[in-house]
């Protein structure tokens, strides 16, 4: 379950609200596999003199005289997240026999937020996208370091994934919508593919409506008869010769082998829980306001260490994080960005990831920073959506066809408000700043020289867009406490377009794939929100395409 966020209101929370309204890193090469025999002495000591972190190092093998149990099938997937679960319902109606480790006591899902480039409810609503367009957005925003064969194998195939996807949901009485929210300006452009589940069973107990896709894919694996291990986790990759044949994992009364013929699935999810691999592959993950990663204490970059112990390679880090404005206050809007130190720091006009990260390289107490605005804002927000919106800005779940209103958005500001946290009101610039704890000579100074540019229609010192400069003027006056929240890491272990683990020379392993967060290639520097909801939508398709080939070896 979900922790409360301390911080603010959870995403959890948030969505139910708003929802009805190829190099790897160094000595990875060298490393030896976790195979039956048990490595020499002069082996491991190398490889450990040579490993910079403790991750690096493959531990000793399990012996076999510790395997109390061992059990056989054509693929082993570990992890029952969304990727995970996709990979084992599809193969299974591939026809082979599946078997899922999972290092919780359940499935897991979170979120909300299902982007793909393409589907048959887009088609139905006349959504049509244009692929070569996103591309280059998409690979942009990446600083030119995605694969660009896997950014194509998203944009090709997650239409096809989300339609398997799509009967089982409508089949199941879950109403889907696309999501509106999206940004609409000319340079951060995001397009529409936004998928959104609702109410189903898990969003009308309070929980995010993403935990019913997961659910649904779980009932639909427990139909087909895939067995799960639930309290399982995997902790070593079975090699014969330079062929992956199975797992052994630790189960509440001891060692299990599940044996696989056709191959090992990674989808352990991602590194965020693990500080030591976000310092070395993410280090701006752990400078972020706190982590949302989910589920908490479980994804410590297993799949990533298991993959790498067996010869796999990681893509070049830093890895991408997704690092969202969400830490405190869930709308920062377009107003005004102030520092701790009461100044203007970034052009406000921007994307999610931006928001977030201009807001952790202020000085200051903490990684935040404060959107002030005044009681105009209702007409200037809903005057901006069609030229603006997206994440934070817009609502969370106004999908296609509906309008907004700021009456989810009012009542949200007033609960910041009256928890005096993250949020406040005042009659004066100059009180404002003292309820924030900013030099109220500097917050002054930095409205009036806003509102000077706000009325030139010229933004000459961070060039903001004219027609989304608005005064702060008429009070009552209001400040946000926004900053970003880590998610999670979106980085890991090189593949091919058939989602196949890779060496340090480009070849696949044979018999381990990765999917989800535990694959690398997709992202680069940054994780891009060219589609809202990607990183779902790459975990659905590449469980689903994983599912498609793996009985074919």
């Amino acid at each position: 379950m979900e922790k409360e966020n301390k911080k603010g209101i959870s995403r959890r929370t948030f969505i139910k609200s708003m929802a009805v309204g190829a190099a790897g890193v160094a000595a990875a090469g060298a490393l030896a596999g976790c195979g039956e025999k048990e490595p020499s002495t002069s082996g491991g000591a190398k490889a450990e003199k040579e490993a910079r972190y403790s991750f690096e190092v493959p531990p000793e093998p399990i012996p076999a005289k510790n395997i109390k149990k061992t059990l056989e099938a054509d693929v082993v997937v570990v992890g029952a997240g969304l990727s995970g679960l996709s990979a084992a319902v599809r193969a299974r109606e591939k026809g082979a026999k599946v078997i899922v480790i999972e290092k919780g006591s359940s499935w897991t899902g979170r979120g909300g937020h299902f982007g793909v480039a393409e589907s048959r409810v887009m088609k139905k609503m006349g959504i049509v996208n244009d692929k070569k367009e996103i591309a280059r957005a998409w690979i942009a925003q990446c600083g030119n370091r995605a694969n660009e064969e896997l950014v194509w194998l998203f944009l090709n195939r997650s239409g096809e994934a989300m339609d398997w996807l799509l009967d089982k949901a409508e089949a199941a009485n879950l109403t889907v919508g696309i999501l509106d929210a999206y940004y609409k300006g000319p340079t951060y452009r995001e397009y529409p593919g936004t998928h959104m589940f609702l109410g189903g069973p898990m969003m009308k107990e309070g929980k995010e409506p993403g935990q019913d896709v997961s659910l649904l894919l779980y009932n639909e694996a427990k139909r087909l008869g895939v067995e799960f291990y639930f309290k399982t986790p995997g902790e070593q990759l079975v090699k014969e010769g330079n062929r992956v044949v199975g797992v052994i994992a630790k189960a509440e009364d001891g060692y299990y082998r599940f044996n696989a013929s056709k191959g090992v699935v990674l989808a352990t999810g991602d590194i965020g829980g693990d500080k030591e691999m976000c310092e070395a592959l993410a280090p701006l993950a752990l400078k972020a306001n706190g982590s949302q990663y989910y589920p908490v204490g479980q994804n410590t970059g297993d799949g990533h260490k298991m993959g790498l112990w067996v010869g796999g390679t990681f893509e070049d880090p830093p890895f991408a994080a997704v690092i969202h404005p969400q830490a405190f206050s869930w709308l920062s809007y377009f107003f005004l960005f102030v520092n701790q130190q009461g100044k203007r720091f970034m052009n406000e006009d921007t994307w999610v990831q931006a928001k977030s990260l201009g807001a952790m390289r202020q000085p200051g107490k903490g990684p935040w920073a404060f959107v002030i605005f005044d009681s105009k804002w209702p007409e200037e927000v809903a005057a901006s959506l069609p030229i603006g919106g997206g994440m934070f800005w817009d609502s969370m779940g106004r999908l296609v066809g509906q309008k907004w209103t700021p009456d989810a958005d009012r009542k949200t500001i007033e609960g910041y408000i009256e928890g005096g946290k993250i949020g406040w009101m005042a009659d004066t610039i100059e009180e404002l700043a003292g309820k924030i704890g900013v030099p109220a000579e500097n917050l002054k100074a930095t409205v009036e020289r806003y509102n000077e540019l706000a009325r030139a229609k010229n933004d000459v010192d961070f060039g903001k867009r004219s027609e989304l400069l608005t005064t702060i003027e008429k009070p009552p006056y209001y400040a946000l406490k926004f900053g970003g929240a880590l998610l999670v890491v979106t980085g890991g272990l090189n593949v091919d377009v058939k989602l196949r683990v890779l060496d340090k020379d480009h070849n696949p392993i044979p018999g381990l794939y990765a999917v989800g967060n535990v694959s690398g290639g997709l992202y680069g520097v940054d994780y891009p929100t060219t589609i809202p909801g990607n990183s779902h939508g790459r975990a659905l398709t590449w469980g689903y395409l994983v599912g498609s080939t793996v009985m074919e070896g």
